[in-house]
């Protein structure tokens, strides 16, 4: 397999990189981070290899394909700016941080089989179990950039007819190794699990729902996916198993041996969670459910973050 992988250095792109077969060779797009081409290089996979590119710059997709080509079997788009503060106070920045780097690419390549990781919260606004057949309308502004993404595919699909096949895939979320710092499941580990606090701060009232997965089992159907042959859809990837945020907080508290956790609630959220994805389409299509459960996955998370502070 010949895949480009757009995001490569962020959180699902590097877990990715880690299990990805040696007979897929990878070119592994990155902007900022600097030190990415440090951490491919101690992976010892000859077969991956990283290439910089500002996906919002058309000048620098210009010059990536003029190195790399326009011709790809597959591409696994994870690019984007996931900041939903930030984008309610910035709209028109959010929109064309997200919606831009998909022009700029899929105007200038041509693809087998892409692969656009969207978001569960283009279901703004619903409320209780959600699927790909229900009707969205969001108005969270990180929510409407990432469904205009997605009509954008499909224009490419079948407008411009320089990508095959695609799938629409409206992740949920993951945690552990290399997840942003400011991140729930990083923060609460860090909070409860190293520094043994009692108490933590949420935002708004602890209703919204969360449903991440442990990313082993994301990279997991990322793998199945690439490899399936159902495509031209919109799929849910979801754990299906969503908690309010003040419960996830007292079940990560319980895995880390925190007796009792003492909520402090701070200001109000940005969004309002009351919907959580369908797993049908993954349990169907590609034989998958997560294997890793809460417990589990901090366990597994906490020791990679305990790891990573003692090296520092």
């Amino acid at each position: 397999m010949n895949l480009l992988v757009t995001g490569a250095s962020g959180f699902l792109g590097r877990n990715l990189l880690l299990r990805a077969p040696a007979h897929w060779r990878i070119v592994a797009l990155y902007n900022g981070d600097t030190r990415f081409p440090e951490f491919v290089a101690g992976l010892k996979r000859p077969n991956i290899i990283p290439a910089q590119c500002d996906l919002a710059s058309t000048p620098d997709v210009v010059r990536f394909t003029q190195t790399h080509g326009t011709e790809w079997d597959s591409c696994l788009y994870l690019a984007g700016k996931v900041d939903i503060p930030w984008s309610v106070r910035e709209p028109k920045g959010d929109l064309l941080a997200n919606t831009t780097p998909v022009l700029n690419l899929l105007d200038l390549i041509r693809v087998e089989k892409l692969v656009y990781f969207s978001s569960g919260a283009v279901y703004d606004g619903h409320v209780g179990e959600v699927g790909p057949d229900v009707p969205v309308a969001p108005t969270l502004p990180y929510a409407i950039s990432k469904l205009a993404s997605e009509h954008y595919v499909r224009f490419f699909h079948q407008r411009r007819h320089s990508v095959a096949k695609y799938l629409i895939v409206r992740f949920f979320g993951a945690y552990g190794p290399y997840e942003a710092e400011h991140k729930i499941y990083t923060k609460l580990i860090r909070t409860l699990g190293i520094e043994r606090q009692d108490h933590y701060p949420i935002y708004g009232d602890g209703t919204n729902l969360i449903d991440a997965m442990y990313v082993d089992d994301a990279v997991e159907a990322v793998r199945r996916i690439l490899n399936g042959d159902h495509w031209n859809l919109t799929i849910n990837l979801a754990g299906g198993h969503p908690r309010r945020i003040d419960d996830l907080v007292h079940a990560v508290g319980a895995a880390l041996g925190v007796g009792s956790v003492t909520i402090h609630r701070n200001s109000v959220a940005n969004e309002r969670n009351e919907f959580w994805g369908s797993v049908r389409e993954m349990q169907e299509l590609f034989e998958f459910r997560p294997g890793v459960d809460l417990a589990e996955g901090i366990s597994r998370f906490r020791d990679f973050l305990a790891r990573d502070t003692g090296a520092r």
